[in-house]
């Protein structure tokens, strides 16, 4: 037999199926709530220190306020429905915040731009892992339910 009549009589080698065993199962509903927890502290903080230096600091404005503060506010009702495509598009808007806060830590050394690019660094990789591991969950709870 010819080597192009042996490939076509193959089973093409895909990718195996995931399987996520009940021990499994319990370390990522852990991991998942820890990852949401600290997704959520870090989200909070960022939107008070916003409040507390746009607001409360030397060059108060409502609208350098605002324009800080939207891009995280318009992902409120998706952390409310805690689906892992926000949590996906969160990371995105953290680089936003990240390439801004980065060059301000370095040249101005402010101690709360300090602050803020060691939140976004926290925060990034709570929300980058909390959104893996919540579809891990969601896939177990799926194959769960159809069993």
């Amino acid at each position: 037999m010819s080597d192009s009549n042996q490939n076509q009589t193959q089973e093409p080698q895909g990718k195996k199926p995931l399987h996520i065993s009940d021990e499994q199962a319990v370390s990522i509903s852990k991991s998942y709530r820890l990852g949401r927890a600290t997704t959520l502290i870090c989200y909070s903080l960022l939107l008070i220190i916003f409040t507390g230096v746009h607001l409360f600091g030397e060059s108060s404005n409502i609208r350098t306020w605002l324009v800080a503060i939207f891009p995280l506010v318009i992902f409120i009702p998706g952390l409310i429905k805690n689906t892992h495509r926000t949590y996906s598009w969160l990371c995105f808007i953290i680089l936003m915040y990240f390439l801004i806060y980065v060059p301000l830590a370095m040249t101005r050394s402010h101690l709360s731009d300090w602050f803020v690019v060691g939140i976004l660094s926290v925060f990034f990789i709570a929300a980058m892992m909390t959104s893996r591991w919540l579809q891990y969950w969601n896939y177990y709870n799926f194959t769960q339910k159809a069993k």
